[in-house]
């Protein structure tokens, strides 16, 4: 019998789930984040293709050709061989910028990437809190159930002793009802909790698995020390930051085609010979080497390296007004959550006040109630007294945790 339940034990703890393995899950396993990792993997390869530009190029080509008539040398065919090596000596420092510019939108790729990671971190943790929330309503509609339940029982007693009228009886009976829909109100609310969070987790959550409790402690903190926090760290900061020094390097770029454009070039060349009488070679030259030096410039292109860097310039000052516009909805964000998370602390220093309470007077009157000295209104009352003080203790407790997690997102750090 004790390795039976021993065996038991064993097995429910490999169904329980914490917040942080739900959060361990969903890194691992939500498609949108997934995404994001892939972008970030196109944006690193983009940034190879950039780095290419510093290589040579190697191009093979062979041709062949054949003639219906014979040509003035007695040849009906002809083939030639080429190998090229092509190095670009100087391109108007195109090849540089264009390259600073992948390798900053590769920044901006990866700090989307942590940016995704920490929102993720955040809609898994409220999930997660959402889902303890509902199933503490369940229980206070059980509770509340289970005392209407007892209460209708006495109600029923004193009505066929002739102690209560009828209509007592009923305003019970009433209150059972509804708080029976309560109780499938919220028993639904914990489903679609439940599925919220497993949409969150990749479809990687059981509904045998047992959602553990969490525990947080309060901590008193300088707003000012947020701040410095959150300037550090937000990656979304760090985007637009690398957004801003990729378009100031599309812009030096774009004028590299005020420069002019070096290119060397190597070439060796075998021409084919036909081995038949009535055929033969070409007069072109069987085996040759070719070097080349190419010098191009672009005088005037109908005014479009003007047009696109005037567009560029426009877009680095648009970038400008976004990272002010981002600064000013930081600042909200921490301003915001900290109000939130002082507000839930002292609703809940009220609230559990107020439970307190409330859980006397309901003894009070129900002890009335039991000698016949309280009505049924009066029992009602202290019921629907304690059943909101409970969902008010609640809900200051769980919004704590929710403005707990707020600060860590907008700080992007573990605060708690």
């Amino acid at each position: 019998m004790k390795k039976i339940l021993l065996l038991s034990l064993y097995t429910l703890s490999l169904f329980a789930l914490d917040i942080n393995e739900a959060i361990q899950r969903a890194m691992k396993n939500n498609p949108s984040l997934k995404e994001k990792e892939l972008l970030f993997q196109a944006s690193k390869e983009n940034t190879n293709v950039a780095w290419s530009a510093y290589k040579p190029t190697l191009d093979l080509t062979y041709t062949y050709t054949r003639f219906s008539e014979q040509n003035f040398v007695i040849a009906d065919s002809a083939s030639a061989a080429n190998a090229s090596l092509r190095y670009n000596l100087f391109n108007g420092f195109a090849d540089k910028y264009t390259l600073k510019t992948s390798e900053e939108n590769e920044k901006a790729a990866k700090y989307t990437h942590e940016a995704s990671k920490a929102d993720l971190r955040l809609q898994v943790y409220l999930a997660y809190i959402n889902y303890l929330r509902s199933k503490q309503q369940i229980l206070i509609a059980q509770d509340t159930i289970v005392l209407l339940e007892q209460q209708l029982q006495d109600a029923q007693n004193f009505y066929e002793q002739g102690l209560f009228a009828k209509n007592d009886y009923l305003q019970v009976d009433v209150a059972l009802a509804s708080s029976k829909q309560a109780l499938l109100s919220s028993k639904r609310n914990v489903k679609v909790a439940f599925y919220n969070l497993k949409r969150l987790l990749g479809s990687e959550l059981l509904r045998s698995e047992k959602i553990e409790d969490i525990s947080r402690e309060q901590k008193n903190f300088l707003f000012a020390s947020l701040k410095e926090k959150m300037l550090a760290n937000r990656s979304e900061l760090k985007v637009l930051h690398s957004q801003k020094a990729a378009l100031n390097y599309a812009y030096k770029t774009a004028g590299s085609n005020y420069y002019p454009k070096i290119d060397a070039e190597a070439k060796y060349q075998v021409a084919g010979e036909d081995p038949y009488p009535n055929g033969g070679a070409t007069f072109q030259t069987h085996d040759q080497s070719i070097a080349t030096l190419n010098l191009s410039w672009n005088v005037y292109q109908g005014g479009s390296d003007e047009a696109k860097i005037a567009s560029l310039l426009h877009q680095k000052n648009a970038s400008n007004e976004r990272l002010n516009s981002l600064y000013l909805e930081l600042d909200f964000q921490l301003e915001n959550a900290t109000q939130s998370y002082d507000l839930a602390k002292s609703q809940i220093e009220l609230a559990t006040k107020a439970l307190e309470q409330a859980k006397e007077n309901f003894r009070i009157t129900k002890n009335q109630f039991d000698a016949n000295i309280a009505n049924t209104s009066l029992m009602l009352d202290a019921q629907r007294f304690l059943a909101q003080t409970q969902v008010n203790y609640n809900t200051a407790y769980f919004s704590l945790y929710d403005a707990m997690g707020e600060i860590e997102r907008v700080v992007e750090e573990d605060i708690f």
